[in-house]
């Protein structure tokens, strides 16, 4: 489809940071520069306004940040007249070695003053605002080992989402900060976001430390109010959670000591194979959905899945969607959750920069607390070649729903996507969003222009079919006969509005050719890794005589395949495959074999545990026919 309204911009320096004002979304801080040493790039934080969505952008604000190194992370909290940064920004080499690294750093970002009180013509031209220097601090522990002082800095700054309120106050949150290449040394930690000047010691919620060798690739939080947060942070081969329970008035953690668990490991295709896809980003979708965007090894492939949890044990990949061949691989994702109903329903925007120098679209569906879960994947939109370099950014600008005094209309509602590249160069997209319904207060939802005229057709037919259906009644009292009706209606049209059949004879005739189906087929074949099967034909909701059983078969004759076949029931299976065995009746011997076979057909791997092997049925194993399945009802 063709391009929203995209704005252009420019700075002296590479960038590697960005965050939108959370009290003025149309504001974009940016962040980078060439580090330490005397190259020439300096280091520096720029504003920008892009609520005019003109083509090119001019900065309103500047400041030289460090003379030690480049700014590597930001995020912001708002402030009256505008925000507060936080900024990842490394102390020098000098002063790293002797543990004076002051990675932590805030600025005050004033915006400019609207251009209808601006008094000269400059300044109509560019209103300017001020980035002034407010406090640096650390909060990491000082490694021991002298490389990771050297190397190690602040890769992450992750907030808990702001919220707006009726006070119009800003609501109580936190952060989470990461280090990185600091060796067998990197941690996280969980601060008090409510100064601009955090104390390592009092204000620090949590700390977590990570294991040797481990790095984490991306933190998210999710905010469930009163003070409990919910931190998840990924590692290339795992998914981690926080809970937290904090006390802002006492400045005290009251969460469990066992708040942290491993909620998901990603499984090795095989015993031989140890080359696994990576986590590259993570987002909160919903209180028991996250988001994971992950690469296929050697740059094989994009895909996302959706990681379902529960209240305990660990969680399990439910959905999984795979981007396009040309994305060979993601540099980064973010998530925007619109604003959602009195159930919770919202939609999720979904942005995935490649290394393509592509940026692909994705909208998601949560339908609400009350039925827990998500619709499909539906691509929005792909663009192609957004920077002339590597895309190092990419992030949404926070949406809420709109206030708007009785009696007055609302207007247009927009929603931005800004990309950053390491050639200099900002792009930003605004995307119109529209209402679900006309009703007051409707949620918004980011639609296609397809989508949007598809609804509006649909609409125009319904109108039609309703005229149309009122012409018919009122037919048996002015045209009794149907002489006025031959004489208009063609004899084409008669002929086939007398083929249309009622709705309820349609979903008749459709009920009996399903059940035919059913009757003249056992099952549909399918060959796919057993996880999906569970996901795709296992319903949590339903009781287990409900639930559709699974067979795995093994054919000795065609070089060992493995193929599995979906039934109704386990009823079905009994009268239908006699030999077959659920798992846990399969001897060790079997049960061994088994896994050695669904590991080479990809079905299943060692990572995965037998848990989800339980309750499936296996026929009969290298020519031998198992005992007879009996006494499996009831």
């Amino acid at each position: 489809m063709s391009r929203p309204t995209v704005s252009k911009a420019t700075t002296s320096y590479p960038i590697y940071s960005a965050t939108f004002a959370n009290s003025k979304p149309s504001y974009l801080v940016v962040g980078g520069g060439g580090g330490a040493g005397r190259h020439g790039v300096k280091n520096k934080i720029t504003l920008f306004d892009f609520s005019s969505r003109a083509p090119t952008i001019e900065s309103c604000a500047e400041i030289e940040a460090s003379e030690d190194d480049s700014v590597q992370s930001l995020a912001n909290l708002a402030t009256k007249d505008g925000i507060i940064l936080y900024a990842g920004i490394n102390s020098s080499e000098e002063d790293r070695l002797k543990d004076k690294n002051d990675h932590f750093r805030s600025f005050e970002v004033q915006f400019p003053r609207s251009n209808r009180r601006a008094s000269n013509v400059q300044d109509e031209k560019t209103p300017q605002g001020k980035i002034s220097f407010l406090s640096k601090t650390r909060l990491f522990q000082p490694p021991n080992d002298t490389n990771a002082k050297r190397e190690g800095y602040q890769r992450i700054v992750r907030l808990s989402p702001p919220q707006r309120n009726a006070s119009g106050l800003p609501n109580k949150r936190i952060g989470a900060i990461a280090s990185s290449l600091a060796g067998d040394e990197n941690e996280v930690v969980i601060f008090s976001a409510t100064t601009n000047k955090p104390d390592y010691e009092k204000d620090v919620i949590q700390r977590i430390a990570l294991l040797k060798g481990q790095d984490v690739e991306d933190i998210d939080i999710l905010d469930e109010g009163e003070g409990a947060f919910h931190v998840t942070y990924a590692l290339p081969g795992e998914v981690h959670i926080q809970s937290i329970l904090y006390d802002f008035g006492k400045r005290k953690n009251l969460g469990k000591s066992d708040g942290h668990r491993k909620v998901y490991s990603v499984p090795f295709p095989n015993l031989n194979n140890k080359n696994r896809p990576k986590i590259r980003s993570i987002r909160w979708l919903s209180p028991s959905h996250i988001l994971l965007l992950a690469n296929k090894p050697n740059r094989t492939g994009i895909e996302l899945w959706v990681l379902r949890l529960y209240e305990e044990g660990p969680g399990s990949i439910i959905m999984r969607k795979t981007l396009p061949r040309h994305a060979k691989a993601a540099v980064g994702m973010d998530v925007a959750l619109l604003d959602a109903d009195s159930d919770g329903a919202c939609q999720a925007v979904v942005a995935i920069a490649a290394i393509d120098i592509s940026l692909t679209i994705l909208t998601i569906d949560y339908h609400g607390q009350t039925r827990d879960s998500l619709s499909h994947f539906h691509t929005f939109a792909t663009y192609y070649n957004v920077h002339e370099l590597q895309i190092t950014k990419v992030l949404f600008s926070p949406f809420f729903k709109p206030e708007v005094a009785p009696g007055k209309k609302t207007g247009p509602q927009y929603l931005r996507l800004a990309s950053t590249s390491i050639g200099n160069s900002i792009d930003v997209e605004t995307f119109e969003l529209q209402p679900v319904s006309k009703k007051p207060k409707s949620r918004y939802i980011l639609q296609s222009s397809r989508a949007l005229a598809l609804n509006q057709g649909a609409s125009y037919t319904l109108i039609a079919v309703i005229i149309c259906a009122i012409a018919f009644m009122l037919q048996g009292f002015v045209d009794p006969e149907g002489k006025l009706t031959r004489s208009i209606v063609p004899v084409s049209l008669q002929n086939a509005a007398s083929e249309i059949k009622a709705p309820g004879a349609v979903i008749h005739d459709a009920r009996l050719a399903a059940q035919h189906d059913h009757d003249d087929s056992t099952a549909g074949k399918v060959s796919e890794r057993i996880l999906d099967l569970l996901d795709v034909h296992r319903d949590e909701d339903l009781p287990l005589e409900e639930q559709k059983a699974i067979v795995i078969h093994h054919d000795p004759e065609k070089d060992g395949a493995v193929s599995a076949e979906v039934h109704v029931g386990e009823e079905d299976v009994v009268k239908k495959h006699t030999e077959a065995k659920k798992w846990e009746d399969l001897s060790h011997h079997e049960q061994k074999k088994w896994k050695e076979m669904l590991s080479d057909a990809g079905m299943w791997a060692v990572g995965e545990g037998e848990t989800v092997l339980k309750g499936i049925f296996f026929g009969q194993l290298g020519g031998l026919v198992g005992q007879v399945a009996q006494g499996v009802i009831g």
